[in-house]
């Protein structure tokens, strides 16, 4: 079932509604849930994110009796591409993927003329970090929601980014590790915005698909996790979400099809499921009715204005870089098939970045740890 994202019920709402809390208007539509749960004041917000944790995953492997079940609101929209490359940049700056122009893992740089994986600041295929600059901070930085709270409260509220994407390196590697480290921040004096991100349960599925045993394992071991961190932090507000879901995927390659690559200027980017074709001049039309003929009913493609005008990737002011980031036209997943430019020895089983229902929709849990403990 396709779903389209819906940015006024959607991971950039709970960045609103928190932002709100601490007294600043984003623009964009809050939670009214969390607004209202948000008209107490807490020692401490916490905002877990964990990666792939949709809410079809999420449902599949818990019980309505298990922790996060008991205090699951609803589920909530990602942000499109559904992919942590764009969500992150969402949550992390409260600004819809239209203004920010985060949008996916490999992204074209003009300067450059390559394409570079964005949060390992690597060009693609590459595994060497480039060390002069880092190049997606450099050229589409945002002032992040950390240093907002911070200058909004005068200092009084103590930020906190928790996350292998961090720029403060602190980060934790596992789900002890990320319950000790809040545990730890909470037993402070002052007033903390505390936000974390897991790459589970994204990883395992990425490896080994949606239904293998280990996923249920882990998401299993995830909510004993946060039940436990749950008691033991005080006057808290405890947010949970994910960024994206996965479903199974298929494989396809564009050097088998030859007669799409040699009407294409470069490699295709951004993501496998929201792939973007960057055209030769006169040969648009032509591309169009080519594609569509071999990905009927697999894929909807759309030019970059479409996208833009159908709301896709949000509201807001528009940031002139998405028209570098996108080339003509993008192909959007609708199916189970993603499409990488070549053969590299590995293939992922479950995947993100499409408009299934699967990958579009995440949980929004919340717990008052006044109620709990």
């Amino acid at each position: 079932m396709i779903k389209y994202p819906d940015y006024d019920n959607s991971i950039l709402s709970v960045i609103s509604s928190i932002l709100k809390y601490y007294g600043y208007d984003n623009g964009q539509k809050g939670i009214e849930y969390l607004d209202k749960k948000l008209e107490r004041k807490y020692n401490n917000i916490v905002l877990i994110l964990f990666d792939g944790m949709g809410d079809s995953i999420l449902k599949k492997y818990l019980k309505d009796t298990d922790f996060l079940m008991q205090h699951y609101v609803g589920k909530i929209s990602s942000v499109f591409p559904a992919t942590t490359a764009c969500a992150i940049p969402t949550v992390e700056s409260g600004l819809a993927p239209i203004e920010h122009s985060w949008l996916g893992w490999n992204m074209y740089f003009k300067d450059y003329d390559s394409n570079v994986t964005v949060f390992r600041n690597t060009f693609e295929g590459s595994n060497e970090v480039i060390k002069d600059k880092n190049i997606a901070r450099d050229y589409i930085g945002y002032y992040n929601v950390f240093d907002r709270i911070s200058d909004l409260t005068n200092g009084r509220v103590a930020t906190h980014d928790i996350s292998k994407f961090s720029d403060t390196n602190e980060f934790v590697y596992s789900c002890e590790e990320m319950m000790e480290r809040v545990a730890q921040i909470s037993k402070k004096t002052t007033e903390d915005y505390i936000y974390t991100y897991l790459e589970e349960p994204d990883s395992v599925m990425h490896a080994v698909g949606v239904d293998h045993e280990y996923v249920k394992e882990n998401v299993r071991y995830i909510n004993s996790m946060v039940c436990e961190l749950a008691g033991m932090l005080k006057d808290s507000l405890i947010i949970v979400i994910a960024d994206h879901g996965l479903i199974d995927c298929k494989t396809v390659y564009m050097e088998d099809y030859p007669e799409l690559t040699d009407m294409l200027e470069r490699k295709i980017s951004i993501e496998s499921r929201a792939v973007t074709f960057y055209v030769k001049e006169g040969m648009k039309e032509k591309f169009k009715a080519e594609f569509l003929k071999i990905f009927k009913d697999k894929f909807m493609l759309f030019t970059r204005e479409e996208l833009i005008e159908k709301g896709f990737f949000g509201k807001g002011k528009f940031n002139e870089k998405i028209n570098e980031f996108v080339g003509d036209y993008i192909a959007v997943a609708i199916s189970d098939i993603a499409i990488e430019w070549e053969r590299d020895g590995f293939e992922m089983v479950a995947r993100h970045a499409g408009i299934t229902k699967e990958e579009m929709e995440v949980p929004l849990i919340v717990i008052d740890t006044n109620e709990i403990n």
